[in-house]
């Protein structure tokens, strides 16, 4: 694994997120507690990205975690 990850990388993160929460449904989960999920990965570096931006961040997240 990298040494480090960006919002921008919506696989590696859904992976983590799957890890810690393995009998969650991604659709279920609100984007505010995906964000927050994900704010709280150690290799996580940089802010998402504004408005608009963020909202495609966490829904790419949220379709690579269905993905698994």
């Amino acid at each position: 694994m990298a040494d480090f990850i960006t919002w921008d990388d919506a696989e590696a993160i859904a992976a983590i997120l799957q890890q810690r929460f393995p009998d969650t449904d991604a659709s279920t989960v609100a984007d505010l507690e995906i964000a927050r999920w994900t704010r709280e990965i150690p290799l996580l570096t940089g802010d998402p990205a504004p408005g608009a931006g963020f909202t495609a961040q966490v829904d790419a997240i949220r379709a690579a975690w269905q993905e698994l």
